[in-house]
C-alpha cells in the first residue's frame, strides 16, 4: 500500500513503518482473536490510497460513510455482488503493477507471491490467499534449512572419514615398524 500511494524511500521503507507493522499485526491478532477477518489487509485500502487519500483523516470519512450505509442495507442487499466485480477487477489490476518488482528468478520469492496471488481469487477471501502464501514460504525456508542442515552433516560426516583414515594410516605405519 506503500508503494501504491508513493511514500517509499530509496530504500524502500516509509516514515512510521515499525508502527504501522505494530498496529497492523496487533489488529489481526485482536480480530482473529474475536473471529472476525484481518482488520487492516483490504483491497479498498488501494483504492483509498489511488484516490489520493494519503492520512488518517481518510480512514474517519470512510468510516462514516460505512455507518451511514448501515441504515441502507436493505437496498444494498439487492445490489447482487456480480455488480461490484468490475470495480474490484480494477483495484486487482492496478494492484499488479507491483509484480513487475518481483525477483522471479528466486523461487523462494516467486512461488509463495504466485501462491497468494492465485489464492485470493479462488478462495474468494483475501486472508486465504496470504495464509497460502506464508505457508509456501515456510515450507520453501524449511526446505532450504534442512538442505542446509544435510550439507552440514555430510561435510562434517566427510571430515570424521578423514580424520579416522589418517589415524588408522598411522596405526598401519606403526605395525609396520614393529
Amino acid at each position: 500500500m506503500a508503494e501504491i500511494g508513493g511514500f517509499l524511500d530509496d530504500k524502500g521503507s516509509f516514515e512510521g513503518e515499525y508502527l504501522a507493522y505494530i498496529v497492523d499485526a496487533s489488529s489481526t491478532i485482536v480480530g482473529s482473536a474475536l473471529g472476525v477477518s484481518p482488520v487492516a489487509t483490504y483491497v479498498e485500502s488501494s483504492a483509498g490510497i489511488k484516490e489520493g487519500g494519503r492520512t488518517g483523516l481518510t480512514a474517519v470519512v470512510i468510516a462514516f460513510y460505512f455507518f451511514l450505509s448501515l441504515f441502507f442495507t436493505p437496498l444494498l442487499t439487492s445490489v447482487p455482488p456480480w455488480a461490484i466485480g468490475p470495480s474490484l477487477v480494477i483495484v486487482g489490476v492496478m494492484m499488479m503493477k507491483v509484480v513487475k518488482d518481483l525477483n522471479w528468478e528466486n523461487i523462494k520469492e516467486a512461488v509463495p507471491a504466485f501462491v497468494t496471488m492465485s489464492t485470493m481469487p479462488l478462495t474468494y477471501s483475501i486472508a486465504n490467499g496470504i495464509i497460502g502464501g506464508i505457508g509456501v514460504y515456510i515450507a520453501l525456508s524449511l526446505y532450504d534449512l534442512m538442505l542446509g542442515f544435510i550439507k552440514w552433516v555430510n561435510k562434517m560426516r566427510k571430515m570424521v572419514i578423514k580424520e579416522q583414515n589418517q589415524v588408522s594410516n598411522g596405526v598401519e605405519s606403526m605395525v609396520e615398524i614393529i
